[in-house]
């Protein structure tokens, strides 16, 4: 049961406040709308809503476009050695996360999120870009053991573009795309949406990968279903980097979303 959480709110502005959910609500199928952004009109519009465990799960620019499908939206993460794998896809869960906590303002929400072993921690803030009508995601990862260890982090979206099935989507080192253009869409205009990483990550490898399948990867084995950089079809959108982590240290990546 969610425990009950007073937010202040002086002369309207928000002030954050912190509630756990239950660790397993994801993973049995039960997961919401907890936080909507909507920022811009017409074609700067953005509206997008993020789950309390970190899933964004509508993504809808410009106005009228929506662009994330029934595979969900997330974060894997895999420890290499010895290997252990973690996600949350929002409708996919690994169940071996603990409850998260989560704060909020007007314009982001923070999750902090540790697994169940007690050996990692992954703090998601997400934050509306009003005017650049993107989101704006900042991934922290922190290793609590006493020694240092080879991390995967990656992000995932189960893309439709505009709301269609199948897309064409490609990937670069630095991101992954999925416009509609399609054998069933073959006219203008087109609409897609982008996950790209921002800036030089402290770690050693980082990539974006157009899978070939809608769901989201196992963490450890991320481009087992990549399609080589261009896919025509049902397919989704990885960015993941690979690194060490030092003992009781922590590494940050900052990603966008953006439409095309």
């Amino acid at each position: 049961m969610i425990r009950n959480v007073v937010c202040l709110t002086v002369f309207l502005v928000v002030i954050s406040c912190a509630l756990p959910l239950p660790a397993q609500q994801a993973q049995a199928g039960i997961i919401t709308c907890n936080f909507i952004f909507t920022s811009g009109a017409n074609n700067t519009y953005l509206r997008y809503c993020v789950s309390g465990y970190g899933n964004i799960l509508t993504i809808q620019t410009p106005f009228g476009h929506v662009h994330i499908g029934g595979g969900g939206e997330g974060y894997g993460l895999c420890q290499e050695s010895p290997a252990v794998e973690y996600h949350n896809y929002g409708i996919d869960d690994t169940g071996n996360w603990a409850s998260p906590v989560v704060s909020s303002t007007s314009t982001s929400v923070k999750i902090v999120r540790s697994t169940l072993d007690g050996n990692w921690t992954l703090t998601q803030t997400i934050t509306q870009a009003a005017k650049t009508s993107s989101i704006t995601i900042v991934m922290a990862l922190t290793n609590h053991q006493a020694v240092g260890k080879v991390a995967y982090l990656l992000r995932y979206a189960g893309v439709e573009a505009d709301g269609q099935a199948a897309n064409t989507l490609g990937a670069t080192h630095n991101g992954a795309f999925a416009w509609s253009m399609s054998p069933a869409n073959t006219i203008p205009p087109f609409y897609g949406l982008q996950l790209q990483n921002v800036g030089t990550p402290p770690f050693g490898f980082w990539q974006g990968y157009a899978q070939t399948v809608p769901t989201g990867p196992n963490a450890c084995a991320f481009a087992f279903n990549d399609s080589g950089g261009y896919f025509l079809g049902t397919g989704s959108l990885v960015m993941a980097y690979v690194g060490a982590v030092p003992a009781h240290g922590t590494k940050t990546i900052t990603l966008t979303y953006r439409g095309l």
